[in-house]
């Protein structure tokens, strides 16, 4: 599939960026619901070690201001430490919900809303089908969600790596250091989670279009996107470094458009890439219909002997 027909999927595609953003919203709204009844041990918590100037600073640390963004970060992961620390010390069970809320139920419905569009996007390509976010939503809800808590699973250990590795290299010592900091965390954590979503970037799709299972649409999945080893490689690399040298560049709270952004456009890729690993046709707009190179056209002369 070329870039050209890409562009042009997507943008036949584009509601389905509102729909998924609408849908984060609601699971956002959701989550901070779920975690209301706990609004004035959170807000006596924060209040006691958070100040005014240093969410000033937070909310300005970007490499594109000028200046280094270490040291504000330091400030904000000890004022975090003291503040789950504080919360776990005096209210255990508040911290263990409020913990399962964010890091379990959050992601396994927002990963409910990826499998979404990569089945919306499935009717689209195969039969230039538009089915609606909120009925699709209900229909897939038996593979969604296993997929979306399986997922979640997964990425955990990427994720908590990237923070972690964040975290020690703000701890490294040396005024040149904080300087280059950044840019080292920009290639460690883009090659981290390049290998994270290049691994599952091809679930979601596999489970859809053959129905496999969640776990035999894990090696399916793989196994199809090393046939487009080089574009699948390409798209990771380049959409991660970008989405993190942004975040590095306009701060934090630029995630709250960038992360939202980058879950569409990831997810509407893993179809469209998943249809061309698999030489499958597909719909580009109502009147085209193209083909991918068959699989034994992808397949090199070393690997011919497995097609025996």
């Amino acid at each position: 599939m070329t870039f050209k027909n890409y562009l042009k999927i997507s943008f036949a595609n584009f509601d389905k960026t509102w729909k998924l953003i609408f849908y984060r919203i609601i699971v956002w709204v959701i989550v901070i619901g779920l975690i209301m009844p706990f609004y004035n041990v959170l807000k006596d918590i924060v209040v006691e070690n958070w100040n005014r100037q240093l969410f000033e600073d937070f909310a300005l640390a970007g490499l594109f201001y000028g200046g280094s963004i270490a040291p504000v970060f330091v400030s904000v992961i000890d004022v975090l430490i003291s503040v789950l620390t504080a919360l776990f010390t005096n209210h255990l069970a508040a911290g263990i919900y409020i913990c399962v809320v964010l890091f379990l139920l959050r992601p396994i419905f927002m990963n409910v809303g990826r499998f979404v569009v990569n089945e919306m996007m499935y009717g689209y390509m195969s039969s230039h089908a538009k089915h609606g976010f909120a009925s699709t939503w209900v229909r897939t809800m038996k593979k969604s969600l296993p997929y979306a808590f399986y997922r979640t699973l997964f990425c955990l250990p990427f994720n908590v790596a990237t923070a972690a590795i964040f975290y020690l290299l703000l701890t490294v010592n040396g005024t040149e250091f904080a300087l280059a900091m950044p840019f080292v965390f920009l290639i460690i954590a883009t090659i981290i989670l390049f290998v994270k979503h290049f691994l599952t970037m091809g679930w979601a799709p596999a489970m859809v279009v053959s129905g496999e299972n969640v776990y035999r649409a894990f090696g399916k999945g793989i196994a199809a996107v090393a046939r487009g080893a080089a574009r699948s490689v390409l798209f990771c690399l380049a959409t991660y470094f970008a989405c993190i040298l942004l975040a590095l560049g306009l701060g934090v709270f630029s995630l709250v458009i960038i992360v939202p952004v980058f879950n569409v456009v990831s997810s509407m890729f893993e179809m469209m890439n998943f249809f061309s690993c698999q030489g499958m046709r597909y719909y580009v707009d109502k009147e085209t219909v193209l083909s991918s190179k068959k699989l034994e056209e992808q397949d090199t002369i070393t690997k011919a002997k497995f097609l025996l």
